[in-house]
């Protein structure tokens, strides 16, 4: 009872099916099964001659209670010898040696020929096209021989970028010619006239190439098949609206539909043109209404299917039509950045350009992989190429510069005694350096810009600007407290930060009470303040090269301590602007004050507080000092 039970459970286990192509697994397979069929397990001693294979494996079945199922087709002829072989090696030697293909299925083993395997088609190496273009000249060379005409057409499209037009009929034809240096319209006549073919070129410069086959008539027995063509008429009586397509004499279409339905349009298109079409889904509930002339299949379908859930892909001269998420319709293809760095434009995408496509991030190629149907693709690498420009750079020099002025009023008497007084002379140097020689109405014009309030625009500056400043330094009146030079790209920000660390010892106390005594823990930990000249600007470059600048800068200094570890005092200086100059100008920001009085005096005790005595035993000394913060911008485009 228990044998019969593992039996079935066996058999029930067993009831999917499984092909079996590798040896190792058809003999467990063979091991497994055994266990329940013992017919597998038994000896065999047989010595056959001139028995088909068919035969000899239905014979072993019968003879061993063997369920199987062979394939009629087996009929090679078997010569073999078998000894004491269990019936399992032996179906095992015959599967290996005559490459058969074994299944099981439930406990019936089937044997049947392996299917043939196909051989890939070696890739033919493409002849290349020998055609050379002078742009200088306009002269064209070929050297053809039999080779596609399709392809010679691209190739001198793409070599004189003149277009080149070919009729439907001619799309598989081969051409040959062989000319050379010759202007480009008498070689497109010439090649044309060599291959029986003819050559037009339009108003827009497009070349189309027809082929000249008369066609006999009743009518006129000389009349091109062209003109044959241009009186086609298809009307569909199945749509749903009026449609009517016809023919020109240069093989393109002229339509006119009113509501009628794409499933109509599309098969008396491809009817007119001898177009191969598939349908992975009919466009049956989609109407349109259309007024064309002289456009190919590719350009019908392009309108009709814009805006609709359908669309179209061109594989080997067959049009697979169907719904946009169709599979075998679906394209992938990925998007590389010229200009821009992917991370940048990924977040600007709109919405409704990637809805229904996937798309991923690929940073090492600076592009992304996208993955939907054709149209929406299309779409999606137009708005990337609008946006993918060159983003400039501006390269800002930047001087920072103090701003010094004082005054100092002395009145009264002083008396010099001694040796020092006989020879008291007035003298000094103006300018340190003897090889500047400066206007002053140019060192004036800067001081003016100090006095003066707002922005100031110096325009494009010299080399003698930059010998004002080294003047107006050299005589204290200014100091260049720093001269960075930084770049970014337009709309981004760049920052230089100069600066101090100071530290500071916090203490706290803390008051402990054991009930006896209170006593003080004290603890503390030393913190860092800052000192800092940092300037922050974002510039953002207009398409006239006109420069908008947000500009932020903040100047703070230490002063003094109230204490050995008190925090020191801090004075800041910081202003904000946003200002718009030319690329190459340079404008004068800034005027933040800090300013400095004194009045002291001395004298003669007593004396010296007797109104107008005092004037005579008496020195006062009033004095005035006052210093403005300046900044020198000047933004230069660089592409």
């Amino acid at each position: 009872m228990i044998k019969r039970v593992l039996l079935i459970g066996l058999l029930l286990s067993s009831l999917f099916t499984v092909a079996q192509t590798d040896n190792k697994s058809v003999e467990a397979t063979f091991n497994e099964i055994s266990k329940s069929k013992k017919g597998l397990n038994e000896k065999i001693r047989i010595d056959i001659s001139g028995l088909t294979l068919y035969d000899f494996i239905t014979s072993i079945a019968d003879e061993h209670e063997l369920n199987v199922s062979v394939d009629n087709s087996l009929n090679e002829i078997v010569n073999t010898n078998f000894f004491d072989v269990e019936v399992k090696d032996v179906l095992l030697f015959l599967i290996q040696k005559y490459d058969l293909e074994v299944s099981f299925s439930n406990n019936i083993i089937s044997f049947n020929k392996k299917a043939p395997v196909e051989k890939k088609p070696v890739a033919k190496i493409e002849k290349p096209i020998d055609v050379n273009y002078n742009p200088q000249n306009g002269f064209l060379s070929v050297k053809l021989q039999n080779d596609s005409l399709p392809k010679v057409a691209q190739r001198i499209t793409e070599l004189s970028n003149k277009n080149v037009v070919l009729a439907p009929n001619i799309k598989e034809m081969k051409v040959s010619a062989y000319i050379l240096n010759r202007p480009f319209d008498q070689v497109m006549d010439m090649l044309a006239k060599s291959n029986q073919l003819s050559v037009s070129k339009d108003e827009n410069d497009f070349y189309y190439l027809e082929k000249i086959d008369p066609v006999i008539t009743e009518n006129n027995q000389n009349e091109p098949k062209s003109n044959r063509r241009r009186n086609s008429r298809v009307t569909s009586p199945q749509s749903t609206g009026d449609l009517e397509l016809s023919l020109n004499q240069n093989g393109f279409l002229n339509v006119r539909a009113f509501e009628s339905d794409l499933t109509s349009i599309i098969t008396q298109a491809a009817e007119l043109l001898n177009i191969n079409y598939f349908f992975y889904d009919k466009p049956t509930d989609e109407t349109t209404t259309l007024l064309a002339n002289e456009i190919d299949f590719d350009q019908l379908l392009n309108n009709i299917f814009k805006g609709k859930k359908y669309t179209y892909k061109k594989a080997e001269g067959l049009y697979l039509i169907g719904q946009h998420n169709t599979e075998g319709l679906r394209t992938t293809e990925l998007i590389q950045l010229e200009n821009r760095t992917i991370e940048l434009v990924l977040a600007t995408l709109p919405k409704d350009l990637t809805e229904g496509i996937d798309v991923k991030e690929i940073v090492e190629l600076n592009g992304i992989i996208v993955a939907g149907s054709k149209p929406r693709i299309l779409e999606l690498k137009e708005f990337i190429r609008e946006i993918d420009k060159i983003v400039p750079m501006v390269q800002i020099e930047v001087l920072i510069v103090q701003y010094q002025k004082s005054n100092e009023v002395q009145t009264g008497l002083q008396a010099i005694l001694g040796e020092e007084g006989k020879d008291v002379q007035t003298g000094g140097v103006l300018f340190p350096s003897t090889d500047v020689t400066l206007n002053s109405s140019s060192i004036n014009n800067l001081i003016d810009g100090f006095n003066g309030f707002g922005i100031f625009n110096l325009g494009k500056v010299t080399e003698n600007f930059y010998a004002n400043l080294s003047a107006l330094e050299n005589n204290s009146i200014i100091t260049l407290q720093s001269t960075p030079k930084i770049a970014t790209l337009s709309g981004h920000e760049a920052s230089v930060s100069i600066g101090q660390t100071s530290y500071y010892f916090e203490q706290n106390n803390r008051l402990i009470n054991t009930g006896i005594t209170d006593n003080i823990l004290q603890s503390g930990q030393w913190k860092s303040t800052d000192a800092n000249l940092s300037v922050l600007i974002k510039p953002f470059v207009s398409k006239d090269e006109q420069v908008t600048l947000t500009i932020s800068v903040e100047k703070s200094a230490f002063l003094g301590r109230a204490g050995e570890n008190a925090p020191p005092d801090k004075a800041t200086q910081r202003f904000e602007s946003l200002v718009r100059v030319k690329g190459g100008d340079m404008i004068l920001l800034g005027g933040l004050d800090e300013l400095d009085k004194q009045n002291s005096g001395s004298g003669t005790p007593f004396l010296s507080r007797i109104p107008i005595i005092k004037w005579f035993f008496s020195s006062r000394t009033k004095s005035r000092s006052k210093s403005k913060l300046h900044l020198f911008i000047k933004p230069t485009i660089v592409y």
